[in-house]
This record gives C-alpha cells, structure tokens and sequence, in this order.
C-alpha cells in the first residue's frame, strides 16, 4: 500500500503550493529556478534521511545517496560525477557534506565481511576505513566503538575521493566550494563535524526547546 505516501505529499502539497500558506514556494521555485546551497551525499538508510532529519525547505539541497555515504574514487560518467559536475559548476553549489550516521547496516556489512557480491563489491573501498578504525580506537572487542570509528574514517575516506573529481578538485581550489564532513549520532540526536585542527569529529549542535532551533553549515 502507498496510502502513507500519497498523504504525505498531499501534506507536502497544502504547505508548499497553497497560496494561503506562508511556506509555499514550490510556484516561485518552479518559475525562478532552483539555486541550492549544499550538496548532499548521504546514506541510504531511512531513518537518516535528510529531507526528514534538517527539516529543509525545497530548493535547499542536492542529494545523492549511496550505502553508507560511500564516496568511491572517480569514474568519467557516473550519476555522482554527473551530478557534481551539475552542481558546482552549473548552480554554484558552495558546500559537499558527507553526511554519514551512525547504526550504519554498511559499516556492519563491512566488519562483518558480507559474502553478498553486489554489496561487497561497492563497500570494499571502505576497507582501508576499517582498518584504521581498528588501529585508531584499539576498540575491536567493542563492536559498537568499533563500527561508530568506522563510519567516522569512512566519511573522511569519502571526502578525500571527492577530490579526485575534476569538477570538486577545480571548485575547492578556486575557493568555490568547500568539502564539510559530518556524522550523524542517531543515538542522541547529534550532529558532529570534522574539525581538522582537533583532528577529530565534534559535536556542533546544541538541544534546544525551540522545535525550530537548527543550526546552518
């Protein structure tokens, strides 16, 4: 049944395209054009999505989702080449966010060796990611530990390839676009981001009372 689909998006619809509303823009962005801020490269996992956990307004950015926000290095007419390309060089997006999460059925995929070759085989550029979090948190004992470091050297695995594509190694260096790893801790409700001074992933949200209180990139 798609019944809690299409009642959704007749919400959707009452909010964004209903002239009585004061959130409708969908008619302004579909006259003016779109002109997002941020790209998104995202896990699969539902409970994670981005639409539904920053609560953004259409037009704010474009997504791409890959298990475990798996960035493999580049490859000339991919749909993620595409659509960066698409994007930084034809909207002027000026952030990629790696966005992974924690709880991550990849990562588990990954320390646990799955045998199933279509998963394994988009996985295993992670592995090199499991290896340093197995070195890194001396914490292989501890499988959540150990999973929650690997999700953190794997968005920084992704950030790194994102470089090997011409289109974000020609934005970073001309100062167009920046590069913003981030980690969802779906435990707490916490969003971390890479702080390359520290070294390490830091929490940059604080809880609020205020539902609407959200902090930008």
């Amino acid at each position: 049944m798609t019944d809690e689909l299409i009642t959704g998006f007749e919400e959707f619809k009452r909010y964004q395209y209903d002239e009585n509303s004061e959130q409708a823009i969908m008619p302004r962005l579909v006259e003016e054009g779109q002109s997002p801020r941020y790209f998104l490269i995202s896990c699969i996992d539902s409970r994670a999505n981005p639409g539904t956990i920053f609560r953004a307004r259409p037009g704010t950015f474009f997504a791409h989702k890959a298990m475990g926000a798996i960035v493999r290095p580049y490859k000339q007419g991919t749909a993620l080449a595409a659509a960066l390309q698409f994007a930084l060089d034809y909207n002027k997006v000026e952030k990629i966010v790696v966005l992974g999460h924690t709880n991550c059925g990849a990562m588990k995929a990954l320390a646990d060796n799955i045998e199933d070759p279509e998963i394994s085989s988009f996985i295993e550029v992670a592995q090199q990611a499991l290896v340093r979090a197995k070195s890194s948190c001396g914490c292989e004992s501890d499988q959540e530990k150990l999973l929650d470091k690997t999700v953190e050297e794997t968005v920084l695995e992704s950030s790194k390839n994102l470089m090997s594509y011409p289109s974000v190694k020609r934005a970073v260096e001309e100062g167009r676009a920046q590069i913003v790893p981030w980690v969802f801790e779906m435990r707490k409700g916490d969003l971390l981001e890479y702080n390359y001074e520290s070294q390490a992933f830091e929490k940059i949200t604080t809880h609020s009372n205020n539902s609407d209180s959200r902090q930008q990139a």
